[in-house]
């Protein structure tokens, strides 16, 4: 059982490892860039994501989010940085 756990977990990551990078804001751009090969599935905000997600250390193997619509445009990374009490590892908006 264990050993199907694991490779459905591989297989899940590297999955999501193809789809790239995340999509910035307008007004945030090399800072939102930061660690987006772990980065949750990241859609932009232009194509209707409104969710923003993100991770406050590059250990954390969860991301974290504000529901959907609670973060207006161009207050992820600060909304990010407020809840991780730092500058968040790294921010996005997904469509989750």
């Amino acid at each position: 059982m264990k050993l199907k756990t694991l490779m459905m977990s591989l297989a899940f990551g590297a999955l999501l490892s193809a789809c790239g990078g995340p999509i910035s804001e307008e007004s945030e751009t090399s800072e939102q860039e930061i660690g987006t090969t772990n980065q949750a599935l990241c859609e932009g905000w232009d194509s209707g994501a409104r969710y923003c997600t993100y991770r406050c250390t590059s250990s954390q193997t969860t991301h974290y989010f504000a529901g959907y619509g609670d973060v207006p445009y161009g207050d992820c990374r600060a909304y990010a940085d407020s809840h991780c009490g730092r500058s968040a590892y790294s921010v996005c908006w997904s469509k989750l």
